[in-house]
């Protein structure tokens, strides 16, 4: 019967996001065990529905991370597709992975490759300067060729400058959401 009762409580628990969404949790976070939802803004996307940072717990109730699930566009507003991915931060309130269940594309929507993937962690990490002037995801290529302007190049991934800008804004305003709790 105690069994029952705790497996029924765990169901509980977990009965927002998909079992699928767990496993990929507990990948990052091993001892998760309960999860919490706090609302947060969206100012990124022209419909916000990014609303939500789950705040992850372990057994004792004691807060081990924070997850931010993201769909959006890249802002382009062309035939891009979405970019969906997950932040991951721990207690102390610092990104500890990215991960993308789809996989990020770039241009002609090539598949981010694991040396992409490393170069938006350092982007991420280091929060380039240059994209604090950006106004529109579309200021950073030139209109006619498509090609990343000079100025963009080495703080970006390859073919993927609106990518690498998405996320990195979304990163900073998690980080700043962060800040705010407890």
């Amino acid at each position: 019967m105690k069994t029952m009762i705790v497996t029924l409580f765990t169901f509980a628990i977990f009965a927002s996001p998909s079992a699928e969404k767990i496993q990929s949790y507990k990948s990052v976070f091993f001892d998760l065990k309960s999860i919490d939802s706090q609302k947060v803004p969206d100012p990124i996307s022209d419909n916000p529905i990014n609303t939500e940072l789950l705040i992850a717990k372990n057994s004792a109730g004691k807060i081990i991370g924070f997850i931010r699930e993201v769909t959006t566009s890249t802002g382009c507003n062309s035939e891009c597709l979405p970019v969906i991915f997950t932040l991951y931060y721990n207690s102390a309130k610092t990104l500890v992975k990215l991960k993308s269940t789809p996989g990020l594309t770039k241009k002609y929507h090539a598949r981010f490759t694991d040396k992409d993937y490393q170069k938006l962690d350092l982007i991420l990490a280091l929060n380039p300067v240059v994209f604090k002037k950006v106004v529109h995801p579309t200021e950073m290529v030139d209109a006619i060729s498509g090609a990343t302007k000079k100025e963009f190049v080495n703080d970006v991934v390859k073919n993927a400058a609106y990518t690498s800008l998405r996320v990195n804004l979304y990163n900073q305003q998690t980080l700043d959401e962060l800040k705010k709790l407890f």
